[in-house]
This record gives C-alpha cells, sequence and structure tokens, in this order.
C-alpha cells in the first residue's frame, strides 16, 4: 500500500484489498442468509473469492472474520479450489473466548437492570 494515504499502488495490491472486503460482505451475507447459514448472494461472493484468490492467493487467516473460521467457511472454500491453508483453531478459540469474555463484562455494565429503587420512609 501506499505509504502516505494506504492507497494501493499496485494492482496486486487493490485486489487484495478486494479480496478482504469480499470476505466481510460474505460474513454479513451469511448472517443476513435464511437460518443464517447460505444463500445465493453468498454463492455469487463465494464465486468472486476463489476467482480473485486465485490470482492473489488466499487472505491470512488472521484478518478473516471469526465467524467464517469457526464455521469452517474459510476452509472449505480453500478446499474446493485445493488451496491449503492452515488455521490456528486453538488460537481462534481463544479469540472467542476473549470476545465472548469482553461482551458479558460490557452486558453487565451497561445492559443490566438498574438495581431497586429504596423504598421511601
Amino acid at each position: 500500500m501506499g505509504e502516505e494515504d494506504d492507497e494501493p499502488t499496485t494492482l496486486e495490491e487493490a485486489a487484495k484489498g478486494e479480496l478482504a472486503c469480499l470476505w466481510g460482505d460474505l460474513d454479513e451475507a451469511v448472517r443476513r442468509a435464511i437460518n443464517r447459514d447460505w444463500s445465493i448472494q453468498c454463492e455469487n461472493l463465494a464465486a468472486r473469492i476463489k476467482t480473485l484468490t486465485r490470482f492473489v492467493g488466499p487472505t491470512p487467516w488472521e484478518e478473516i472474520q471469526i465467524s467464517l473460521l469457526e464455521s469452517g467457511r474459510y476452509q472449505r472454500l480453500h478446499a474446493e479450489m485445493g488451496v491449503a491453508v492452515e488455521v490456528d483453531m486453538a488460537r481462534v478459540a481463544e479469540t472467542r473466548r476473549r470476545i465472548n469474555a469482553r461482551m458479558a463484562d460490557f452486558r453487565a455494565r451497561y445492559l443490566a437492570p438498574p438495581p431497586p429503587a429504596e423504598p421511601e420512609p
């Protein structure tokens, strides 16, 4: 990427950036799909991901949305292309544990019901 403004300076950098965005779009499409499973939109995004991956290689798993790693979608798409990717599922699980702990803390601090009011004398 360009040093001053993080704009891509080569076609390859632009394609890698677009590929990373497509993974994010796929994560969102899965969440919007019926039963949060798969849809025609997901299929179209997967085809675009596969096309770009053939040209620039896989997006590093550390840059992929955690739900796509946990569900195995990232791994399956690459397997369908015959591209080997190694995902450290122990690190993924640890990341999920930390996310869940932060969310629990947030809920306890900001979403917990207020304490009951003191009765008036």
